[in-house]
């Protein structure tokens, strides 16, 4: 390499000799060129600064915990950082790619500049891969947010198809009106099983949403058990649904006696070890034993 860049001065010597003539206290060939390479040096030493000061800031964390709301000022101001360092990449990968591409000639002929050159390569590629990383964030964030929202806001719509399906069940003649509500009932709970798969992902890739995310779960386990209610609702006769109530009676009749008993168990179970207890202890305290 070395020889090349001796032969690339000697062609840039002679090149110039005929229109600088020698002029007395004019730069020489050589002098200009490693005036050349030292400002390339320079220009790349500028650009890698500028690159390790972009990589820091992408390094910002997002720390979330229970208390703190996941509403729109928050995630616009994460949104706003995201889309200053993407600008600011965008703007010295433009210039980077000029500058390096106006200068190849001369990169390609120096060892050092060709290594400086790749380095920087590698850096701008991390910090493309941290700004991607902290989009994925900040959209994993905007989806348990929005998941959020939409579950805990469920209540109402479950508590009318819950009505609209028992009204329905009342005669026969409403088979089809209760078919529809049944239909937008599972439409509602695809919905809800979307976004609370989104949230989990959320919540796997940021700890403090954890607390929140059992919450969140908790919620779905109650809208899930109405939402069962709902799909098993059919029309039944109205002796079937007297002997339904009878026997839901009768089972509760049955486990409450069974209550009953297992606790009369216990009390006679616990009376008879307090009796022996205490004869137990009768016994170590007699000390004379009558004799004939």
């Amino acid at each position: 390499m070395n020889i090349k860049r001796n032969l690339w001065r000697l062609i840039i010597f002679v090149c110039m000799l005929p229109s600088v003539a020698w002029a007395q206290g004019g730069m020489s060939a050589e002098e200009e060129l490693d005036s050349t390479f030292t400002d390339i040096n320079e220009h790349i030493e500028l650009f890698q600064e500028e690159l390790i000061q972009l990589n820091a800031l992408c390094k910002f964390r997002v720390d979330i915990d229970m208390d703190m709301p996941l509403n729109e000022p928050l995630l616009d101001v994460v949104s706003e950082r995201l889309k200053s360092l993407s600008s600011a990449l965008t703007s010295f990968s433009t210039r980077w790619d000029t500058y390096s591409a106006a200068q190849q000639v001369y990169i390609a002929d120096d060892d050092s500049l060709l290594n400086r050159v790749a380095i920087i390569q590698q850096m701008r590629q991390a910090v493309t891969d941290t700004l991607a990383l902290r989009q994925q964030q900040r959209d994993q964030l905007v989806a348990f947010s929005t998941a959020e929202k939409f579950i805990w806001g469920q209540d109402k719509n479950y508590r009318q198809l819950y009505k609209k399906a028992i009204q329905y069940s009342m005669s026969p003649k409403l088979a089809a009106q209760l078919e529809k509500v049944k239909a937008t009932e599972q439409a509602l709970t695809a919905d809800v099983n979307k976004y609370y798969g989104q949230a989990k992902d959320a919540a796997t890739a940021f700890p403090g949403l954890e607390l929140r995310m059992t919450a969140m779960e908790n919620k779905v386990f109650e809208l899930q058990t109405v939402s069962a209610k709902i799909q098993e609702m059919a029309y039944k006769p109205f002796i079937q649904r007297v002997k339904d109530y009878l026997m839901g009676l009768a089972c509760v009749a049955i486990l409450l006696m069974g209550l009953n008993l297992l606790k009369s168990k216990l009390a006679q179970v616990k009376q008879a070890r307090d009796q022996a207890k205490k004869m137990k202890e009768m016994m170590k305290g007699q000390h004379n034993y009558p004799t004939i």
